[in-house]
């Protein structure tokens, strides 16, 4: 019965659901390939511009969250590096599998893209994903020139929004999940008051277009499976042990007024390791590469630029090995 009310509720929502545009054009207009790679994991989407040292940009995980958050930043490093732009595994384009993606998932995914691009690779991580992008570091530090942790997080240090155990059994639970999360991340209203409270200092900077920009990955084909994780726990993890003793330059890029982890959470994570220095970013909450995308950029090639060159050497200069769409 509660399989038939779900799918009931389900066809009802899908028939209110309009039709949205793919806010990836965003990166063709600017010269971006899109291309594939399998993993372990599945096949991964991927935006790829640019020529020299590579550098990646990986979006956090949560609901709506896709490559295209880095539209408005990727495009400015083109001219430098070889940009690649992925969607995990689960979200944006990329393949999204029936099965619950947690932590050795999106590491094997990471793995298999830098062992693929074969060059020490920079890499612009956020949220959930720094620590992801800190895990291969320690295991294969010949592979990453450098890091640029961006509000950084394991979950664990959540102050705002920590599941219960009602919660992590709802998200666990199918097909309650299921429509547990169609019922909120399908919603434009959910996802706009997210962005104007979390998301963005100034909640007037939330567009029709940003919000249409989440809303379109929240409501590929499974994508629940790659949110539902982060609910009921299974996705969260300390990320203390990854900052400490990392092997390779690093730094930390905070909004100040962030309040989902709060300011003090990357002070902390900064005293974890004095060779990472943490920057402070004005009137900014979490998605300042959205919301202050001249900012962001400039911090990220101020770092670059002031980072030594791997002394790894290059072992290839060829592009990834790829399948073009």
């Amino acid at each position: 019965m509660l399989a038939g009310l779900a799918a009931l509720t389900g066809l009802f929502s899908a028939l209110r659901e309009g039709k949205l545009d793919d806010p990836t054009v965003d990166y063709t207009i600017h010269g971006f390939s899109r291309r594939s790679l399998k993993t372990p994991v599945g096949k991964l989407n991927y935006y790829e511009a640019g020529t020299g040292q590579p550098l990646i940009f990986l979006h956090g995980i949560g609901a709506g969250a896709s490559s295209w958050t880095w539209s408005k930043v990727a495009p400015a490093f083109t001219g430098q590096y070889r940009v690649i732009v992925p969607d995990w595994v689960g979200w944006g384009l990329s393949e999204h599998p029936r099965r619950y993606l947690l932590f050795p998932d999106y590491v094997a995914q990471l793995n298999a893209l830098l062992q693929h691009i074969d060059q020490p690779t920079h890499i612009v991580a956020q949220s959930l994903a720094a620590g992801f992008a800190a895990a291969c570091a320690h295991a294969t530090p010949e592979r990453v020139a450098s890091l640029i942790l961006m509000t950084p997080t394991g979950g664990k240090d959540d102050v705002k929004f920590v599941p219960g155990h009602i919660l992590s059994l709802l998200a666990r639970t199918e097909p309650l999940n299921l429509l547990f999360y169609r019922t909120l991340f399908h919603r434009r209203f959910i996802l706009r008051s997210w962005l104007e409270s979390e998301g963005f200092y100034d909640s007037k900077a939330v567009s029709r277009q940003i919000v249409a920009g989440f809303l379109y990955s929240s409501r590929r084909p499974n994508a629940a499976y790659s949110v539902l994780p982060f609910l009921s726990d299974a996705l969260r993890y300390d990320i203390t042990p990854y900052i400490r003793n990392l092997p390779v330059p690093a730094i930390i890029l905070w909004g100040s007024q962030e309040r989902t982890t709060g300011r003090q959470t990357g002070q902390r994570l900064a005293a974890l390791n004095p060779n990472i220095p943490l920057t402070i970013i004005k009137r900014a909450r979490t998605n300042f590469e959205l919301e202050l995308p001249a900012q962001t950029t400039a911090h990220i090639q101020t770092f670059l630029h002031t980072t030594p060159q791997s002394l790894h050497p290059l072992t290839s200069s060829q592009p990834l090995h790829h399948t073009k769409k």
